[in-house]
């Protein structure tokens, strides 16, 4: 736990927020070196960056004072512009809502827009986790593990070894990157990649859960917490647009087959 990285002139630069911008750089380098590749305009792109920052932190922001609402009542001016109190699933949801409403705009195909974006948001998730481990937020569950993690005096789980619950999902989330790279490699229609994201995200969510020191269980009777409720909601939506979409292309490939041999008729 490292949250202050350095201080300059009674400047405090902030691990948290020092990660943040890395993954948002790093993501948004992905997704023009694959705009390259498609041949796609790199000014929507560019424009829809400004879109993504806004949202994704606003989204996640939301979703944490919904998680915790006492913060947001205990002090709404202040909890506004404190230190973390992220919920991740915001962000992802509100960068969804926004892309499609950015889509709609642009005249821009959503499905192709995610696949392009997909695996940039993935590398993004997996640097920001890191700064969750030097801020101390996100913590794991007590274990007796050779790789625990112990977190100093001041913390929730001072003097107890815990899950390094945040490096666990960097690591899966950079293979989910490589994955859907490849995957987007041999997709067999727009929206592959997009939705294969949101079915991968969603069940390595719902698995660290289980491990998590902070989980907050909203269904008891099913020991769920509210993160993997809203996995479950994103399991479901990816696994329905998959669906979807494949049922689209073999009507379409079927329409297609058609025309040609009534053209060859012809």
């Amino acid at each position: 736990m490292h949250p202050i990285l350095f201080e300059f002139s009674g400047i405090k630069i902030y691990a948290y927020g020092v990660l943040m911008a890395l993954a948002y750089l790093l993501s948004f380098a992905l997704i023009l070196k694959r705009v390259r590749e498609a041949q796609d305009n790199p000014e929507d792109y560019l424009e829809a960056a400004i879109w993504f920052i806004i949202a994704g932190i606003g989204g996640a922001r939301l979703f944490y004072f919904i998680w915790y609402p006492q913060v947001f009542f205990h002090d709404p001016l202040g909890s506004l512009f404190s230190q973390g109190g992220l919920v991740w699933y915001g962000g992802v949801i509100a960068v969804l809502l926004a892309s499609i409403v950015f889509c709609r705009i642009k005249k821009i195909s959503l499905q192709h827009f995610g696949d392009i974006v997909a695996p940039a948001a993935a590398l993004g998730l997996a640097i920001g986790r890191i700064g969750c481990l030097l801020a101390g937020c996100c913590y794991g569950a007590v274990c007796d593990l050779p790789w625990a993690v112990h977190y100093p005096a001041g913390h929730e789980t001072h003097g107890l070894a815990v899950h390094p619950a945040p490096l666990y999902e960097t690591a899966l989330m950079l293979l989910a990157a490589g994955l859907l790279l490849k995957l987007d490699q041999h997709k067999p229609y727009a929206g592959f990649t997009l939705w294969w994201f949101f079915i991968i995200a969603s069940l390595v969510r719902f698995s660290l859960e289980y491990i998590r020191g902070d989980r907050l269980v909203w269904i008891q009777s099913f020991n769920l917490s509210a993160s993997q409720v809203v996995s479950l909601g994103g399991l479901v939506l990816g696994a329905s647009m998959l669906c979807w979409l494949s049922v689209q292309s073999k009507r379409t490939l079927s329409r297609d087959n058609a025309h040609v041999l009534e053209s060859t008729r012809i």
